[in-house]
C-alpha cells in the first residue's frame, strides 16, 4: 500500500516538473518574441522619423523654390516693363530728334532767304554774310555798307524772336594802348556792343543778343600775318548762332 502512494506521489511530481519545464520555455519563447517585435517598432519609429525629416526638408526645398519662382516672375515682369519703357522713350526721342532736325532745316531755309549761310567754324556756328563787318584800325565805326549788314540780321532777328546770337568782335595783331581802349580786348568788346548797340536801336529784343570779344586770338585770315590785306580781314565782328540745346539734352538725357 505503501509502495502505491509513493509510486503516485511520484508520478504528480514528475508531471508537475515537467509542467513548469515546459511554462518556462513557452515564457522565454514568448519574451524574445516580445523584444523583437519591440526592436522591430523601435525601427519603424525611426524610420518615420527620418521620413519626415525628409519630409520637412522637401517641404522648405519646396517652399524656397516656389518664392524663388515668384522672385524670377517678378524680375521678369520688370524687365519686360522697363523694356518697354525704353522702347517708348527711345521712339520718343526720335520723334524729337526729327522734328528738331525739321526746324534746323527749316532755319537754314531761313538765312538763304536772308542772303546768309551757315558756316561750321572751331565748333561753332557762324552766320555769314556776302559783305562782312571790317573795320579801320583802331576804330569801331561802322560804315553805311556796315549798317545794311546790322539792318538784314535786325530783321532776321526780330522775325525770328527763337533766335540767339553772339555778337563777337575781332581785332588785328597790332597791339593797342589808348584813353578809350587799354588793349585790344576792350577794342574787341567794343565793336561788339557799339553792333548790338545799333541791332536793338532797329527793335531787336536784348535778351537775343550777347556780347564776346576775342582780341587779335581768333584770326580768319593767317597767310602773310602781316601784312595790311591779312590784317584788315581780321579786323571784323561776326555772329554766332547760340542754338537751343535744351531740347537736344533731354534727348540724350534719356
Amino acid at each position: 500500500m505503501k509502495f502505491q502512494r509513493l509510486s503516485l506521489l511520484l508520478g504528480l511530481l514528475t508531471v508537475l516538473v515537467m509542467s513548469s519545464c515546459v511554462s518556462n520555455k513557452k515564457f522565454n519563447e514568448l519574451m524574445n518574441e516580445k523584444d523583437a517585435i519591440q526592436a522591430q517598432l523601435q525601427s519603424a519609429n525611426d524610420r518615420i522619423a527620418n521620413l519626415q525629416d525628409e519630409m520637412n526638408s522637401m517641404k522648405e526645398r519646396t517652399e524656397n523654390l516656389q518664392s524663388e519662382r515668384d522672385r524670377l516672375a517678378s524680375d521678369f515682369e520688370r524687365a519686360n516693363r522697363e523694356a518697354q519703357q525704353a522702347k517708348d522713350a527711345k521712339a520718343a526721342n526720335e520723334a524729337r530728334l526729327n522734328q528738331l532736325t525739321e526746324e534746323l532745316a527749316k532755319a537754314f531755309v531761313v538765312f538763304e532767304k536772308s542772303g546768309m549761310e551757315v558756316h561750321e567754324r572751331n565748333g561753332k556756328f557762324y552766320l555769314v554774310v556776302e559783305d562782312a563787318i571790317r573795320y579801320r584800325s583802331a576804330s569801331t565805326a561802322l560804315s553805311r555798307r556796315d549798317m545794311n549788314v546790322v539792318e538784314a540780321m535786325a530783321e532776321l532777328l526780330k522775325n525770328n524772336p527763337d533766335m540767339h546770337l553772339i555778337v563777337e568782335g575781332h581785332t588785328d595783331d597790332v597791339p593797342i594802348s589808348t584813353e578809350v581802349f587799354r588793349d585790344n580786348w576792350d577794342l574787341s568788346v567794343a565793336r561788339s556792343t557799339r553792333v548790338i548797340r545799333q541791332l536793338i536801336r532797329l527793335g531787336v529784343n536784348p535778351s537775343q543778343l550777347t556780347a564776346a570779344g576775342v582780341a587779335e586770338f581768333q584770326p580768319f585770315a593767317t597767310e602773310n600775318p602781316r601784312s595790311s590785306a591779312t590784317r584788315a580781314e581780321n579786323r571784323r565782328t561776326e555772329f554766332i548762332l547760340i542754338p537751343n540745346m535744351g531740347q537736344v539734352y533731354n534727348i540724350f538725357r534719356d
